[in-house]
């Protein structure tokens, strides 16, 4: 089965979304370029999952990339969503037909076609990976983890994204502007990291 590897956000301003997020405590890595995609990120890892900054790094190669990230980055003209849900593993064979395989970045990457068909529903996608590279990359998200750990994610979209089986966290969908809530303390207090972006402490 699938694990739920890691959610993103497009946001506009990486460094006060970064700065907030340290203002809380947590460590951010530097990031990484994603070359052919046009965008850069910054990571805040828990336990065995990550969560991203993301945002456009460079237009010209975002506008030509057929993720087309740049219009989840303008979600707020495009209506498009800047959330997405990243997932590990092997996709079901039964499920196969709804993806389609991207390997800009190197590694086999499955994209549901609700990003072309779809895009005001969160961008799901699945990282081929067999069972030996599934433990490498857990082994290596928990040198870095956080103190805390990432208990539900909740997204406010149109409509509902396809969520294949998977183990993780819960992921709980409401219909409503769009929105990305990740909750690390069920009783805490939410902060506002970036526009549709909230964190609960």
């Amino acid at each position: 089965m699938l694990e739920l590897d890691h959610v993103f956000c497009m946001v506009r301003d990486p460094d006060t979304a970064a700065r907030r997020l340290e203002d809380e405590g947590w460590a951010l890595d530097r990031g990484q370029e994603h070359e052919g995609q046009g965008t850069r990120n910054r990571r805040l890892p828990w336990e065995s999952i990550y969560f991203e900054l993301l945002w456009i790094d460079k237009p010209v190669q975002a506008e030509s990339n057929p993720l087309r990230l740049d219009r989840r980055a303008e979600w707020q003209t495009s209506g498009a969503s800047p959330v997405g849900l990243g997932f590990r593993g092997r996709l079901d064979s039964a499920d196969r037909e709804e993806f389609w395989p991207y390997d800009v970045l190197g590694s086999r990457i499955w994209i549901h076609h609700d990003n072309e068909h779809s895009p005001e529903r969160p961008l799901v996608f699945a990282m081929e990976m067999d069972a030996a590279s599934i433990e490498r990359r857990r082994s290596a998200r928990a040198a870095m983890r956080q103190p805390d750990n990432l208990r539900e994610v909740r997204v406010n979209a149109p409509s509902a994204p396809f969520l294949p089986a998977f183990v993780g966290p819960p992921v709980r969908f409401s219909t409503g502007p769009h929105q990305l809530e990740l909750t690390i303390n069920t009783g805490g207090k939410v902060r506002k990291i970036g526009d549709g972006l909230l964190i609960r402490v």
